[in-house]
């Protein structure tokens, strides 16, 4: 079970689960500023199927769930700042899928680049393939095309 949201003061982690072969997916990166967890696991309080990884030593704030219901009844207008929160992350997260099923490799990874310009250096290229739903050689194919255009 996810026990806490985590804010990433410093790093960058990564949210994955394992698909049916073992192979793992990565769902997420996330750097300075953003927020981390397995949602569903969190607020219903049931098993989680996502593993949270740092790839870089990480400072964190968390909240666990007692924390966060009690801050939300003291403090309303955290509520406020959570609801944003989670609009924030149902956008990213259905730009993604989009992404995924209707656009071609190298129009995703450009996407990619574009909207997270500093995940690149910080992370190797295979979690970039796996985030991207592409395999690793087709991203290094993609990324030698790129190479020679510019």
């Amino acid at each position: 079970m996810c026990d806490i949201e985590a804010f990433i003061v410093k790093g960058c982690a990564r949210t994955y689960y394992l698909d049916d072969k073992g192979a793992e997916v990565i769902l997420q990166f996330a750097v300075e500023g953003w927020w981390v967890s397995d949602i569903a696991s969190f607020h219903e309080q049931v098993p989680s199927n996502i593993f949270i990884e740092t790839l870089e030593t990480c400072e964190i704030l968390y909240l666990d769930h007692k924390t966060k219901e009690t801050l939300l009844e003291k403090a309303p207008r955290f509520e406020r700042f959570f609801r944003l929160l989670v609009q924030r992350n149902l956008s990213v997260t259905q730009n993604r899928l989009i992404n995924t099923i209707a656009k071609p490799a190298m129009e995703k990874y450009l996407d990619f680049l574009n909207r997270y310009p500093s995940i690149p250096q910080r992370v190797p290229q295979h979690y970039i393939a796996s985030y991207l739903g592409i395999s690793a050689e087709f991203l290094s194919k993609v990324r030698a095309k790129l190479a020679k255009q510019f």
